[in-house]
C-alpha cells in the first residue's frame, strides 16, 4: 500500500549540520521542524496507541485482525510524514522497503507480518511522542525566555510592583552585599537583569533550536531508515509479489539505529530508576547516587560500540556500590536490583555485537570486583549477599549466552541471504547467457548464411558469367571484399555473444587511419565521394574507443546515403582539434531515376547511442535542396 521512496535531499555532514546558525531563514527552518514536532506526534500518539489497544484487546474476536492492520498502515503514514518533515529540514532518511501484501481480506491481515510496520508504530508511539514533547519543553521555554526578555521594557509597566524578587536576591549574592536592597530590587535593576538574560537566550537560541532538531532527525533517521540491503532485496508493497512459494522473511529497519534508540531508553530508565532507589533505600547521599546512576547509564550505552570502556565501568561502579551500601539494610546486597539487570543487560549487549572473549570479560570481572569489595566491606558473605551473587552470575551468564546464540543466529541469516543473492546473480547470468547464445544461433542461421551465399556467388560469377568485362569483375571483386568482411566481423561479434567469462579471442578494431580504405571501399562500390581530413585526423593518435565511434559515424553515415540517396554525390570531413574531433558526412538529393532502397532507421539510433556514451553529440537531418530535392546531413561530435 506504500512505497516510501528516498528522499533527494543530500546528507548532511556533521559539520554542515551546524552550518549557518545564525542565519534568520535556516533558525526559522529549525524552530519550524521543533515547535510542530509535537503537535503532529501528539495527534498520532492520541490515534495509534488507542486503535492498538483495541486491536490487540480483539484480537480474539477477529475484529482486531481488521484493525490492526489499518493501524499500522495509519502508523506508516505518520513515519511517512515524519519521513518529509526531516527532509524540509534538509536531512536524508534512507527508504525502508515494506513487505508485499496480497489482494483481498487475507492479503490486507498479511499487514501484521510486516515488521518494519510494526516499527513504524513503535517509533511514532514510544519515541517520537515522548522526544519530541521533551524538545518542544525546552524549544519553547527557551524561545519564551529569549523573545519576553528582549521585550521587557515593552510589557513591564503593566506589571504589579515588587512581582518579583529573583533578580534582586541575585544582585546581593553576585555583589556579596554591595549592592543595597533598594537598588537591588529596583524596577531598574529587575529590568536590566531580565533584559541581559533575554539576551543571552536570544544569542543561544540559535544553538538551541539546532541541537534540538539534529537531535530529533538522529532518532528519525534511526528509527525510520530502512536498511541498505533490506532496501534492495525486499519487495515493495506497490510491486507485485513474485510467483511461487517465498520464504516468510521480515522487513525492520535498520538493526543499529534501532539498537541505539532502545539503549539510550535503557540508560535513562537507569538514571530515573537508580539514582531514587539508591537514595530511599541505601541511603546513599544523592551527589554519590547520581554518580553511580549516571555511569551504569553510560555503561549500557557504550557497551554497543566501545565494550573496553563499558565492562570497566561496568565493573568500577557495582563494586564501589558494594563498598558505599556495606552497612547492615532489609535490602538486596551487595547487588541492587537495577544494577544487577544493567549488568545482565551489559552482558546481553556485549554478546550481541562483539566476540564472545569480552562477553566473558564482561561476566568475569565485575563479579570478581563485587566479591573484592564484599571481603573488603566487613559485612562479610552472609546468606543473602551470597544468594545476590549466585542470582546475578546466573542471570547475566544466561543472558550473556543468549547475547551469543543471537549474534550467531543474525550471522548465519545474513550469509544464507548473501548466498541466495548470489545465486540469484547465478540464475540471471545463466539466462542472459542463453540469450545471447540464441541471438548468436539467428544471426548465424540468417546473416551468416546469406553472406556466404552473396561472397561465393560474388567470386565466381567471372566464370558463371562469359564475356565479363573489367569493370564487371572489378565491382564483382569488391561485392566479394565487402561480404568477406562482414562475415570475419560477424563472426567476432557470434564469438562475443556465446562468450560467458569475457574470454573470446578479439579481432583488431578499426581505427581513424582505416577511413581512407572505408572511403575507398565505399567508391567502388559507384558511389562519388570526397574526403577531406584537417589536423593529422588519420595520423595523430586519440582514444581508440573515439577512433572506432569515428569509424563506425562514417561507415553507417555512407551506407544511408548510399542507401536512400543512391547515385548522389557524398562529402565526408573529418576534423581532429585540440579538444575534439568533428564528422560532418552530407549527401546532396538522390536522382530522380534512382529509387532509394528500404532501411530499418536503427543505424542513427545505434549511432547516437555509441557517440553520447562517450560524452559526445550527434545531429542528423535533411539539408536545404535546390529543386531537385534535399539532401542529409550527419554531424557528430566528440571528445579526443
Amino acid at each position: 500500500m506504500v512505497n516510501t521512496t528516498a528522499q533527494a535531499t543530500p546528507h548532511r555532514s556533521r559539520t554542515g549540520a551546524w552550518s549557518g546558525l545564525y542565519n534568520p531563514a535556516l533558525v526559522a527552518r529549525d524552530i519550524g521542524y521543533v515547535l510542530p514536532g509535537f503537535f503532529v506526534s501528539l495527534f498520532a500518539f492520541s490515534l495509534l496507541v488507542p486503535l492498538a489497544s483495541l486491536g490487540v484487546s480483539t484480537l480474539v474476536i477477529w475484529l482486531g485482525a481488521l484493525l490492526l492492520p489499518a493501524t499500522l498502515l495509519l502508523a506508516t503514514k505518520f513515519a511517512d510524514l515524519s519521513r518529509t518533515r526531516a527532509a524540509w529540514w534538509g536531512a536524508t532518511v534512507p527508504a525502508p522497503a515494506y513487505r508485499a501484501h496480497g489482494p483481498g481480506v487475507g492479503g490486507f491481515m498479511r499487514i501484521m507480518a510486516d515488521g518494519r510496520r510494526w516499527l513504524d508504530l513503535a517509533f511514532e508511539t514510544l519515541v517520537a511522542f515522548p522526544v519530541r514533547a521533551i524538545t518542544f519543553s525546552i524549544g519553547i521555554t527557551w524561545l519564551s525566555a529569549a523573545l519576553g526578555g528582549t521585550t521587557w521594557f515593552l510589557w513591564s509597566p503593566f506589571l504589579p510592583e515588587n512581582d518579583s524578587v529573583f533578580p534582586g536576591n541575585m544582585l546581593e549574592w553576585l555583589s556579596n552585599g554591595a549592592i543595597t536592597p533598594e537598588v537591588a530590587y529596583s524596577r531598574a535593576a529587575e529590568g536590566v537583569t531580565y533584559t541581559i538574560f533575554g539576551a543571552v537566550a536570544l544569542l543561544l537560541l540559535p544553538i538551541v533550536m539546532r541541537a534540538l532538531a539534529t537531535f530529533d532527525i538522529a532518532l528519525t533517521r534511526a528509527g525510520l531508515g530502512g536498511d541498505t540491503l533490506a532496501h534492495q532485496t525486499a519487495p515493495l508493497a506497490d510491486a507485485p509479489a513474485p510467483a511461487g512459494p517465498q520464504a516468510p522473511a521480515l522487513t525492520f529497519a535498520s538493526f543499529a539505529g534501532w539498537s541505539w534508540i532502545l539503549i539510550g531508553f535503557a540508560a535513562v530508565a537507569t538514571i530515573a530508576v537508580s539514582w531514587p532507589l539508591l537514595v530511599t533505600l541505601y541511603d546513599v547521599h544523592p551527589a554519590i547516587a547520581m554518580v553511580l546512576a549516571a555511569a551504569e547509564a553510560a555503561a549500557v550505552a557504550l557497551a554497543l560500540r566501545i565494550p573496553a570502556a563499558a565492562i570497566a565501568l561496568g565493573t568500577i561502579t557495582p563494586a564501589a556500590t558494594a563498598l558505599i551500601t556495606a552497612a547492615p539494610v532489609a535490602t538486596p546486597w551487595p547487588w541492587p536490583v537495577t544494577m544487577l539487570i544493567v549488568q545482565a543487560l551489559l552482558a546481553f549487549i556485549i554478546g550481541l555485537r562483539h566476540d564472545w572473549r569480552w562477553v566473558l570479560a564482561a561476566l568475569a570481572l565485575p563479579q570478581l570486583a563485587v566479591i573484592a569489595a564484599v571481603a573488603m566491606s566487613g559485612a562479610g558473605f552472609t546468606a543473602g549477599a551470597i544468594t545476590s551473587l549466585v542470582i546475578c552470575s546466573s542471570v547475566a551468564l544466561g543472558l550473556g549466552l543468549g547475547g551469543i546464540v543471537a549474534q550467531t543466529v543474525f550471522a548465519n541469516r545474513g550469509a544464507l541471504q548473501a548466498e541466495r543473492q548470489h545465486s540469484a546473480e547465478l540464475d540471471a547470468k545463466q539466462r542472459e547467457l542463453s540469450e545471447r547464445n540464441l541471438v548468436a544461433r539467428e544471426l548465424h542461421d540468417v546473416v551468416a548464411h546469406s553472406m556466404s551465399v552473396v561472397s561465393i556467388q560474388a567470386n565466381t560469377a567471372k566464370y558463371r558469367i562469359p564475356g565479363l568485362g573489367d569493370e564487371a569483375e572489378a565491382e564483382f571483386a569488391a561485392i566479394a571484399q565487402s561480404s568477406r568482411q562482414a562475415l570475419s566481423e560477424m563472426r567476432g561479434l557470434l564469438a562475443t555473444l556465446r562468450d560467458s567469462d569475457g574470454t573470446a579471442p578479439l579481432a583488431p578494431q578499426p581505427t581513424l587511419s582505416d577511413l581512407p580504405t572505408l572511403i575507398e571501399g565505399s567508391r567502388n562500390s559507384g558511389a562519388e565521394i570526397s574526403f577531406s581530413e584537417s589536423g593529422g585526423a588519420t595520423t595523430e593518435p586519440v582514444l581508440s574507443a573515439t577512433g572506432l565511434t569515428v569509424y563506425r559515424v562514417v561507415q553507417e553515415s555512407l551506407a544511408n546515403a548510399m542507401r536512400h540517396a543512391p547515385g548522389s554525390a557524398i562529402d565526408v570531413t573529418v576534423t581532429l582539434g585540440d579538444d575534439e574531433i568533428t564528422v560532418d558526412v552530407v549527401n546532396g538529393p538522390a536522382p530522380a531515376d534512382a529509387p532509394p532502397a528500404p532501411g530499418s532507421g536503427l543505424g542513427l539510433a545505434g549511432l547516437r547511442e555509441r557517440v553520447t556514451a562517450l560524452g559526445g553529440s550527434v545531429t542528423a537531418g535533411p539539408t536545404a535542396g535546390d529543386a531537385s530535392g534535399q539532401g542529409f546531413a550527419v554531424h557528430a561530435t566528440l571528445p579526443r
